[in-house]
């Protein structure tokens, strides 16, 4: 027998929905990072999974740089990291090296490489065993992370509708500890056209993701450019990341890693008007002081939507403080952190 709801349970009031990084992971999500070998997507992810960690934003301005971007709010919860692409050594240097850049080494931030016996995600027992031992940890998970997809299917052709039992059991393991999911994966082999930016594997991945996130990154850069070529609730506009890491001079190991926030050449309109119009805003406050908001636009000027709108980002990052005076008259105050 299975149990249906009922309009009325649609209807009925339901917690708002929480973030664990403010606009790119809800909690509950299944989401898909992906890029070809060396774009840093893992790293990247990884990062993320800090910054929930410990609490602290993802993405900030570079510390001394141009940018006074806050960084995207983060709700704090344990991590789970389910490492099949580097290994133990490799793993626990790149967790280690975010954990400094963070400062904080009390962060819940569970991993294991190459788990025996070795994951297979098409096959119900593994999905239960794996289940078991996370629900097992001292803290529950809010995040899981799985690096990489396509080596924890245990499938024979990762184009064949296998995946799609692979993505099922995904899902009810999501469910089942109530945390958000994230796969790293690949990009097709393809190189050329349309198909060079596309999930690798069978249609069902990218169907049974909520979200995907294509991570682009020039041969030796040290910054690379996120794109979100899916999304059930409201897209993400593209954003750039600033890879900065230290390493010891004789070992190479890294010490320290973390990425910050970058604008990009490929930032839409819409983000480049709002962005523009925060950095406006926030120097005429810098120089003049608290000022009354009508005052603020007829210095700034331009579209009063962007303007509004970008009022708005700049109260939600903490960045300004809005005050009511007389005759509903709207003061705004910088606040920088």
């Amino acid at each position: 027998m299975y149990s249906f709801n009922n309009l009325s349970d649609a209807l009925a009031p339901r917690p708002k929905l929480r973030y664990l990084i403010e606009d790119l992971i809800p909690e509950r999500s299944f989401s898909a990072f992906y890029g070809y070998p060396g774009s840093l997507k893992s790293s990247l992810v990884m990062d993320a999974a800090m910054a929930v960690a410990t609490g602290k934003r993802f993405l900030p301005g570079l510390p001394g740089g141009m940018n006074s971007f806050p960084g995207f709010r983060t709700e704090q919860a344990p991590i789970c990291w389910i490492d099949l692409d580097n290994g133990n050594d490799v793993t626990c240097e790149r967790i280690s090296a975010f954990a400094r850049a963070y400062q904080q080494s009390g962060a819940v931030f569970y991993w294991i490489s190459y788990p025996a016996p070795s994951l297979q995600m098409s096959r119900r027992n593994s999905v239960n065993s794996l289940q078991a031992s996370i629900l097992a940890l001292p803290e529950r998970p809010g995040w899981i992370i799985i690096d990489t997809l396509l080596r924890s299917a245990g499938v024979r052709d990762e184009n064949s509708s296998e995946m799609d039992a692979v993505m099922g059991n995904l899902h009810n393991l999501a469910e089942n500890i109530g945390a958000a999911l994230t796969v790293v994966s690949h990009s097709k082999k393809e190189n050329v056209g349309r198909a060079r930016n596309g999930l690798r594997g069978h249609s069902s991945i990218e169907g049974g993701v909520d979200s995907v996130f294509l991570v682009l990154r020039d041969e030796n850069s040290d910054l690379v450019e996120v794109i979100n070529q899916k999304a059930r609730r409201r897209p993400v506009e593209p954003f750039g990341a600033r890879w900065t890491f230290t390493a010891d001079s004789i070992s190479h190991e890294l010490t320290e890693a973390r990425f910050y926030w970058e604008p990009i050449s490929r930032m839409t309109k819409a983000q480049s008007a709002i962005f523009n119009l925060c950095q406006l805003i926030t120097d005429h406050l810098k120089q003049s002081g608290d000022m009354n908001q009508g005052a603020l636009y007829n210095l700034v000027g331009g579209n009063k939507h962007n303007f509004d709108r970008a009022i708005e980002r700049l109260k939600s990052d903490g960045l300004i403080i809005i005050t009511t005076g007389a005759k509903n008259a709207k003061f705004i105050k910088l606040q920088l952190p």
